[in-house]
């Protein structure tokens, strides 16, 4: 059980969790899950009144950003400006903030692309490389996600990288599957000629169930597929900034930004952290699969005057940008939501890339093709 310091806001959150929990507003994490995150903290206490309001509006989670001492609450009905005579704005020298938002299925039908889908650059000889941030699925199912980066194992194979349940299917995808770019959900007349860009490698877990059953701390969400030729891809995010070797941790208030397959280019903000695991929805119609599923260590991004990410943007690799211009990967981009006080009325989930390159053994891949003109 970790110990947490009780001046912490993660001590705080997680008290306010636990008298959530305590008074039934918020449903227990199943197993042990639940006396790890809140063993040993004593719950707030608030009034009957407060308590009364907050059943109402429907207590959905609980988010905490360290660094700026503040708690995300986040509920299905909204929180009024009226509403917060009852509610408190701090609780124990953090600030609270009441949001309405819950979180997306992921898998579903993404939206059509803002801009393009894909970025393809080319050299002064006319030599065309499909660059990441790019749409891409596989051949057999009518989607379409987002190549986060371009990777190499001890051996030196490619691979590009994306989301499990972007080109693994929630882990229904054969070994060999071709995976196309752009995705067959953006091939139309007069668009680039869709390609095999390789064939679906292998996959994070992403396990139905409830800890006790399987390792919720195993679960991940990311794919490796290899590249049939890399001649014909570029490291290039959009062909607007190449793909940073350097990784980081995640803080909150690090600025970041990536490239999708429908929002393009968007830059944001670090703003939070989840509570304990994440319980997101996942679907593959193609298989007639749903299930949720329960994610640890998840954070959040807020845009800058925009949603960061939408549909169809999973797999993109979030990036630091520093005051110096100088970039670190920092995520992978797997899930959204609403919420009420961000840009576009979204937040972005994402997982830290440390661990994924580590599971998956692999180092991301920059500097290949990526001195060319768009």
């Amino acid at each position: 059980m970790e110990v947490k310091d009780a001046s912490s806001t993660l001590y705080v959150a997680s008290a306010i969790r636990k008298w959530a929990v305590e008074k039934g507003l918020i449903a227990a994490f199943p197993g042990s899950i639940e006396a790890n995150l809140t063993g040993g903290v004593e719950p707030i206490i608030a009034s009957v009144e407060i308590e009364a309001l907050l059943r109402q509006k429907m207590l959905l989670t609980i988010a905490y950003n360290e660094r700026a001492r503040c708690i995300y609450l986040y509920t299905k009905k909204k929180v009024y400006n009226k509403d917060l005579k009852t509610l408190p704005t701090t609780i124990h020298g953090c600030g609270i903030a009441y949001t309405q938002g819950d979180v997306d299925e992921i898998g579903k039908m993404p939206s059509q692309a803002q801009g393009a889908a894909f970025s393809v650059v080319a050299d002064p000889a006319g030599q065309s490389r499909y660059a990441c941030g790019s749409s891409i699925s596989p051949g057999n199912s009518r989607s379409a996600g987002t190549l986060g980066a371009l990777v190499r194992d001890e051996g030196g194979t490619m691979y590009g990288m994306t989301n499990n349940h972007v080109t693994g299917l929630c882990n229904h995808s054969s070994v060999g599957v071709p995976i196309l770019a752009p995705g067959v959900l953006d091939v139309d007349a007069g668009r680039l000629h869709p390609f095999t860009i390789g064939l679906h490698k292998s996959v994070l877990e992403m396990n139905v169930g409830t800890q006790g059953n399987i390792d919720i701390a195993r679960n991940s969400d990311a794919a490796l597929f290899t590249i049939l030729n890399d001649a014909v891809v570029s490291s290039l995010q959009g062909g607007l900034y190449d793909t940073p070797t350097l990784v980081e941790d995640p803080t909150e208030g690090m600025l970041v930004e990536k490239v999708g397959r429908t929002t393009g280019h968007t830059r944001g903000k670090i703003v939070g952290r989840e509570l304990g695991p994440l319980t997101v929805s996942c679907s593959a119609a193609e298989f007639s699969f749903t299930g949720h599923i329960m994610f640890e260590n998840t954070w959040i991004v807020h845009g800058e005057g925009e949603a960061f990410s939408t549909g169809g943007d999973s797999g993109s690799l979030i990036v630091s940008v520093k005051e110096n211009g100088e970039r670190a990967a920092v995520g992978l981009l797997f899930a959204g939501g609403q919420d009420a006080i961000a840009p576009g009325n979204q937040r972005t989930f994402f997982l830290p890339i440390r661990p994924i390159l580590e599971r998956l053994g692999v180092q991301l891949v920059g500097g290949h093709h990526a001195d060319l003109g768009t």
